[in-house]
């Protein structure tokens, strides 16, 4: 994932804002712990969502203690116990998906990022075979979904097409292994969420893969006087539907900071990738 499913700090209230930071932090110090610190650097907005949508569907309460940035010890944060299981999890797919990117950068990038991508693919795959032992058949389903990207991709698939395999994707990770009260509509909820991730992807890319001749979906319509209001209705239209299947769900927590990533953060993040020469910040 790529750090497009992010908060609005704006419209946040301070304290869930310290509460979303430190389920950002813990995530980080979790990949640490168990993948080591290069691990940490792979750390995204979205896989911050990812455990706290995962958290949010369970009846028990995770706890919250007062800690420290590992990076900077001056900086105070709040701990969400790393040894959570959603915690855990998450940071183990952060893997899983990380090695596969690489992948999929080899395959399709241009000379010096591909290089860059090979030399560290052995460690990414040390990294990937402890995350495998970890989680799994959840693997399987990752190179599945990949494996029919490429083909997609080769095949010069439409935006639908292409966006399948990232959707299904996240709809698998996201309900593997949990009890919540309407599976079907959390599974299309991850659906959905991951079909809006690709296609904000192919429309902040889109001039550099014309420029790069990468694959992109959108190309066909870049030239067109609306392609930026056909992005953003069929962003909407998309985010809107996961937000449809959102609110069957049962939240026992983190609602508000959910609903405003779902809402703000979405809309704010819409704006950015479709406004030339906007870049959208990296960390918290």
């Amino acid at each position: 994932m790529l750090g497009y499913i992010r908060a609005y700090k704006p419209e946040m209230t301070f304290k869930n804002y310290e509460i979303y930071k430190g389920v950002y932090c813990t995530l980080c110090k979790s990949l640490g712990k168990r993948y080591g610190l290069p691990a940490r650097f792979i750390l995204s907005y979205d896989f911050t969502f990812f455990a706290m949508v995962r958290m949010a569907l369970r009846e028990g309460c995770p706890q919250f203690t007062a800690s420290r940035c590992s990076f900077n010890p001056a900086k105070k944060c709040l701990d969400c116990n790393r040894d959570n299981e959603d915690i855990a999890y998450t940071a183990d797919v952060s893997i899983l998906m990380m090695y596969h990117k690489l992948c999929d950068n080899i395959a399709d990038s241009k000379f010096f990022k591909r290089a860059l991508c090979k030399i560290l693919l052995p460690y990414a795959k040390h990294l990937y075979k402890k995350a495998c032992a970890r989680t799994g058949d959840v693997y399987k389903v990752l190179e599945t979904q990949m494996s029919r990207q490429q083909t997609l991709e080769k095949n010069n698939a439409s935006l639908d097409e292409a966006a399948d395999p990232s959707a299904v994707m996240l709809s698998e990770l996201l309900g593997y292994n949990i009890e919540c009260n309407d599976l079907p509509s959390l599974r299309k909820f991850g659906y959905m969420v991951g079909r809006w991730v690709y296609i904000t992807d192919a429309a902040h890319d889109c001039e550099d893969d014309i420029k790069d001749g990468s694959f992109n979906p959108l190309k066909k319509r870049f030239s067109s006087p609306d392609f930026k209001i056909y992005c953003e209705e069929m962003m909407n239209l998309t985010i809107g539907e996961a937000i449809l299947c959102y609110k069957r769900l049962k939240i026992y927590r983190f609602d508000d900071i959910l609903t405003n990533v779902l809402y703000d953060g979405v809309y704010s993040v819409t704006q950015k990738v479709l406004k030339e020469g906007n870049e959208l910040e990296k960390s918290l």
